[in-house]
């Protein structure tokens, strides 16, 4: 029988076990990779992640791959194409289309490293959001009406070209309003606008408002009945410098809609479709869209009126309609308007008021063409209380020249001018009607038109204080008789 020496036993198989240890391989950091294969040796990393393949763990790799830029700088540590995000959207610069995150794409922006410049407009080295005058122009910025336009002529079309496009929106009365608007257009190119099928116009249609920098704006009041573009000429013209005008159809008094039984309240509701239109257009310029960022509200607008719409702008300028003034319109049976003053009346006695008005501070001015009363006002226009403007003509059988002399007197301090067009009717300025009535042995409608418009910019850009505007005058013509020269 084998006999075995425990003692001996053990302290063999303890020295077998140091021996082994001795001879094992070392791994320090204890991933169960040997230290001699270990990519990083004295860091667990069991998964043994190389992205660049240099034998340098990433754990313990500086420069993970190896584009030269130590990944505690480097925005993409495990791009090598990648290496720096201005803008920290996670997207490398050399792959991101706005590199500085500024909301203009690289290839328009002339500081695309930049957040806080985008444009140098007249090229003279100085960025514009440091830049005293932008376009070059010779005018400061803080007087200049477009930054990044030069001042152009006002004798002329302005240097945009005019854009159209008809919206629809829901009035708070609840019902809805075509509203027409010209604007400068961003594009130069495109088709000529027929409104409505009807009248061909020189504005391109559903175009893309240029908004780069904030438009004046005016509005117009068509008359009774016409439409929304029956002076579109003027809009197109006034786009060309500058302006956004828009211009709602009057419910029941369009060519479409006309229904003289709601005369009255058609002619009370008109100044609500004017403030109606420019809150349209305010949360239109408050929102992303066309018409984003393209006013400033706190500067208000003009009123443009022809005819009826004369009245409208009257109104929204602060005239009054006086029940005095129409008790007397009531009694005069000869009237062909004493139908509406005594409906208008009624309407005043059914909601218990005396005198209506209904102005809107935001009004700057106001430009009256034929402008007739509305059969309704005739004291309460002393209270108008903006500049204001009127021409007509002479030849004028709808709102005769004694008529809109007394429209003149009434508006004592607050007119700057008076011009009447020789041999003009009342369609002088609203070429619809000289489609549908006639304007035979009248003054040509071009001549009008160029005119007017000429006159319409110059007064505008007075009143609103535009560089170099001081210097020109009113046209003088041998087809126009100022009377306040």
């Amino acid at each position: 029988m084998l006999r075995t020496d425990f003692p001996l036993f053990i302290s063999i198989l303890l020295l077998s076990s140091t021996l082994i240890g001795c001879i094992s391989e070392s791994d320090v950091d204890s991933d169960d990779v040997a230290d001699k294969i270990d990519n990083c040796p004295e860091i667990f990393n069991p998964e043994q992640l190389d992205y660049d393949s240099d034998e340098v763990g990433d754990l313990c790799d500086s420069d993970d791959d190896n584009d030269g830029f130590l990944d505690e700088n480097d925005s993409h540590p495990l791009d090598s194409d990648e290496s720096t995000d201005l803008d920290g959207d996670g997207i490398g610069d050399n792959s991101d289309d706005d590199i500085d995150g500024d909301g203009v794409e690289n290839y328009e922006d002339q500081y695309p490293y930049d957040s806080n410049e985008k444009w140098d407009t007249d090229s003279d080295g100085i960025p514009n959001g440091v830049d005293n005058d932008d376009d070059g122009d010779g005018w400061n910025d803080t007087v200049d009406q477009f930054d990044l336009s030069p001042v152009t002529s006002l004798l002329e079309d302005g240097p945009f070209t005019s854009g159209t496009m008809d919206v629809v929106f829901t009035s708070p009365r609840g019902h809805e309003v075509t509203l027409q608007i010209w604007f400068p257009s961003k594009e130069n190119n495109g088709d000529r606008v027929i409104y409505d099928n009807v009248l061909p116009g020189m504005a391109l249609d559903d175009t893309t408002p240029d908004c780069s920098e904030p438009r004046p704006v005016t509005i117009y009041s068509h008359g009774f009945p016409s439409i929304r573009w029956g002076s579109a000429f003027m809009m197109e013209s006034l786009a060309t410098h500058g302006f956004i005008s828009i211009a709602p159809d009057h419910r029941y008094g369009t060519v479409f809609d006309v229904d003289v039984d709601k005369l009255p309240n058609h002619i009370l509701s008109r100044p609500d479709d004017i403030i109606e239109s420019f809150d349209w257009l305010v949360s239109q310029n408050n929102i992303n869209g066309d018409l984003f960022n393209c006013i400033v509200p706190e500067e208000g607008y003009s009123m443009i009126g022809q005819s009826t719409g004369g009245y409208t702008s009257m109104m929204i300028s602060g005239a009054k309609i006086l029940s005095s003034d129409l008790e007397l319109g009531c009694i005069d049976n000869g009237s062909d308007f004493t139908e509406i003053n005594c409906a208008i009346l009624s309407i005043f006695e059914d909601l218990s008021i005396s005198d209506f008005s209904n102005p809107d501070s935001r009004v700057r001015s106001t430009l009256l063409l034929s402008p007739w009363n509305g059969s309704v006002l005739n004291n309460g226009i002393s209270n108008v209380s903006v500049s204001s403007l009127v021409l007509t003509g002479d030849s004028d059988e709808t709102t005769t020249i004694s008529q809109v002399n007394n429209t003149v007197f009434q508006l004592g301090n607050s007119l700057v001018n008076y011009a009447v067009f020789n041999n003009s009717g009342h369609y002088a300025f609203a070429p619809i009607g000289c489609l549908a009535y006639g304007c035979d042995g009248l003054l040509d409608i071009n001549i009008s038109e160029n005119l007017s418009s000429e006159i319409a910019i110059i007064y505008l850009a007075k009143q609103l204080n535009w560089p170099e505007s001081d210097t020109y005058q009113f046209p003088d013509s041998e087809h126009i008789t100022w009377k306040y020269d």
